[in-house]
């Protein structure tokens, strides 16, 4: 059954009009003005450096990585932990990262005993996914040539997600070393999406059909939302490093998901997919009960892939 508190946090979300506000946003995608200010009022929220709350418990270097900000947490225990968790935030390439994605890979590097880094990588609509995967591309070697490729975890939520199997993708391309394995909570891994999801978006209380086009659109700049960047289920899924995916049954980016895991794994790619049942968009980190327990879930998969 599903916990109280994860009930009122749906509410709250219900409320709050999140949903609303993102499907207005995509109706003005083709204003730039309208497009400009809204987008810039929904980035009140962002958290772009590292809250108190993290700064009183790590040690935090920041570095620059293709112009952009990759902050590096690590314990006050002298060498850097042999594993990093490189996250990638959700927000619909718009937005983010927010406090609870903050508090929720701190939880996770923690229990794993794991340094990690958040990267602010280039967002839409003032970049396109070739910038975005050239500046992600920079974050991974910065931290590959601290760690090595085999101690480096990609973790990505949403949007982060998306963008995480991309980089993997283009890494195998490249000939480059590869990470361990990735993390993928609710991964945006189709932002076209052509699959009917008309019977979830009532109980989806995040995330909308029109969003996921705007967003995508935008994303996509001169490449298209259909190119393999910007939604990765139309890559060469082979050779790729194992994936820990996550998605809620109550979401309408799960069709897709579940379509992204059958296609890797038919390519030879070792896919292991979490349903979380009555679950919303991305809620591993949710301050919930389900949350909690996906977050612990989570952590014993850190600790297989190093």
């Amino acid at each position: 059954m599903t916990s109280l508190r994860s009930r009122m946090a749906k509410r709250l979300v219900q409320l709050i009009g999140l949903k609303r506000r993102l499907q207005a946003l995509a109706q003005v995608d083709d204003d730039p003005d309208a497009l400009r200010k809204g987008v810039d009022k929904l980035r009140r929220t962002d958290q772009r450096q590292p809250p108190w709350t993290i700064r009183r418990r790590w040690r935090i270097e920041g570095l620059d990585c293709a112009g952009d900000d990759l902050y590096v947490m690590t314990k006050d225990r002298g060498p850097a932990h042999a594993r990093v968790l490189l996250y990638l935030h959700g927000g619909g390439y718009l937005f983010g990262p927010f406090g609870t994605e903050w508090t929720a890979i701190g939880r996770i590097a923690t229990g794993s005993d794991s340094d990690y880094a958040m990267f602010m990588y280039p967002r839409a609509p003032e970049h396109d996914a070739a910038e975005t995967l050239h500046a992600a591309t920079a974050a991974y070697q910065a931290l590959v040539d601290r760690y090595g490729a085999g101690n480096v975890i990609i973790v990505g939520t949403s949007a982060g997600g998306g963008l995480a199997v991309a980089l993997m993708v283009s890494l195998r391309d490249a000939g480059s070393p590869l990470p361990s394995c990735s993390i993928l909570l609710s991964p945006g891994v189709d932002m076209t999406l052509e699959e009917d999801v008309s019977s979830l978006e009532h109980d989806d209380v995040l995330v909308s059909v029109d969003h996921v086009r705007s967003a995508g659109r935008l994303y996509a700049g001169d490449l298209g939302p259909d190119h393999p960047i910007v939604s990765p289920i139309n890559a060469d899924l082979s050779e790729l490093p194992p994936m820990h995916v996550f998605v809620a049954d109550s979401e309408i980016l799960r069709p897709g998901v579940e379509s992204f895991a059958d296609r890797a794994r038919a390519a030879g790619t070792e896919v292991h997919l979490v349903l979380g049942e009555d679950a919303q968009h991305t809620w591993p980190i949710a301050p919930t009960p389900e949350g909690r327990h996906a977050l612990d879930q989570v952590v014993a998969i850190v600790a297989t892939c190093t």
